[in-house]
């Protein structure tokens, strides 16, 4: 028996040392892959688009790099049926979000309009005559269930709920709620958080994040907690006219809510990646050619929920 372990412990050391003689790198062979972002807004006239270039560093830091990889140059249209736009580079800086010290470039256009459901495809012709294409359809549109809390708060009830249908299966969404107050002729909005939640020794506030739920719930302490913060310090309560609420929801295309589900559909507190997927929908190299829209149903509050916080209706 002895002699099996001292066998087995043998072979055992022998693969241990065998497996540290071969290298290991994190890093694949280097390849030249162009990158196209757009995601579009069909609610606006102003879109942009990133174009860039991979890039190698030495070591295994890609913050190590510390020249941009925007690539200039290339034209880069936006189709939808007959109609074309072309897009422009400018840059801006944008200190608080960009690792780089000069200003980050993109491609912009600001004369854009969407005839709604109609697919829009993007092509990105690079200075070297190479070309990048992509194809997406706009979301389709939502419709508020009756069932919503539109009267608020609710009687009776800690919670308050909005829901909406979804047009597919895979479709993802953003809810943001925000009500709105007049203070002294000035009028003034408050974002109302899902709930809040202690960390670190302190309150703070939870927003809903994308996800592919068609509802949204909110708790009435949360709400609470936004009406005293809006008069805070300040005794003359009746000076603040409260107006209706607003709930806003950005509904994500089939492409741009599949780029959301891949890369984070399936993440929880427990789960650690080792092989990532790349999302792309992008011919001749990678990115997204994504697009969104905001759709927006309304709430009201009672009479007596104002009057409990000093305020003064502004509906009547």
């Amino acid at each position: 028996m002895k002699k099996v372990f001292f066998i087995i412990t043998m072979i055992a050391a022998s693969l241990l040392i065998n497996s540290c003689e071969d290298s290991f790198s994190p890093k694949g062979d280097y390849k030249d892959q162009y990158i196209l972002y757009c995601i579009i807004n069909i609610d606006s006239t102003k879109q942009t688009a990133t174009l860039l270039k991979s890039y190698d560093v030495e070591g295994f830091n890609p913050y190590f790099n510390t020249e941009s990889s925007f690539v200039s140059g290339a034209d880069i249209l936006i189709r939808q049926k007959d109609q074309v736009f072309f897009m422009k580079d400018t840059s801006a800086i944008f200190e608080d979000v960009s690792r780089y010290r000069s200003p980050i470039d993109f491609y912009y256009l600001d004369n854009f309009s969407s005839s709604i459901n109609d697919s829009i495809e993007i092509i990105a012709t690079l200075p070297s005559g190479k070309k990048l294409y992509g194809i997406t359809k706009a979301p389709e549109k939502v419709e508020f269930d009756g069932t919503s809390d539109r009267i608020l708060p609710p009687e009776e009830k800690d919670l308050f709920t909005f829901l909406w249908n979804s047009p597919t299966s895979n479709t993802w969404f953003l809810p943001k709620l925000q009500f709105y107050y007049k203070i002294h002729g000035t009028t003034k909005s408050k974002i109302i958080p899902i709930t809040y939640k202690f960390e670190n020794g302190t309150w703070g506030p939870v927003y809903p994040v994308i996800s592919d739920n068609n509802f949204v719930n909110f708790t009435v302490a949360a709400l609470d907690s936004v009406f005293k913060e809006i008069s805070e310090g300040d005794p003359n309560k009746s000076d603040y006219e409260i107006l209706g609420a607003k709930l806003s929801v950005l509904v994500f295309n089939s492409s741009l809510s599949n780029y959301y589900s891949t890369t984070n559909g399936f993440l929880d507190d427990f789960t650690v990646i080792l092989d990532e997927t790349d999302y792309t929908n992008i011919e001749g190299g990678l990115g997204i050619l994504g697009i969104y829209k905001q759709q927006q149903t309304s709430a009201v509050f009672t009479e007596e929920y104002i009057q409990s916080f000093g305020y003064t209706s502004g509906l009547n």
